[in-house]
């Protein structure tokens, strides 16, 4: 009888568990995380290796910025030097 009570709300669980998580696999579609604002990063990551990569994502983001920054300078110095 227990056995039947157990199944049963199992039963009951794992179908809350597809309605919350209607997607297969352990990473959500990018429907989900677009319209639930999910965080997409790979959760197997650990603490360590998610702050390293958090790390690069913003140096990454750092160096962008400065090579934007230098082909501006750039062509202000070759406007300076030609004369324009």
């Amino acid at each position: 009888m227990i056995y039947k009570i157990r199944v049963w709300l199992w039963g009951i669980v794992a179908e809350l568990e597809y309605q919350l998580y209607p997607w297969k696999t352990d990473k959500p579609p990018t429907w989900a995380v677009d319209r639930y604002n999910l965080d997409d990063t790979p959760q197997d990551m650990e603490h360590e290796e998610q702050f390293n990569f958090e790390w690069l994502k913003c140096h990454e983001d750092k160096i962008a910025k400065l090579q934007l920054e230098m082909i501006h300078i750039t062509e202000e110095v070759r406007k300076l030097r030609d004369g324009d």
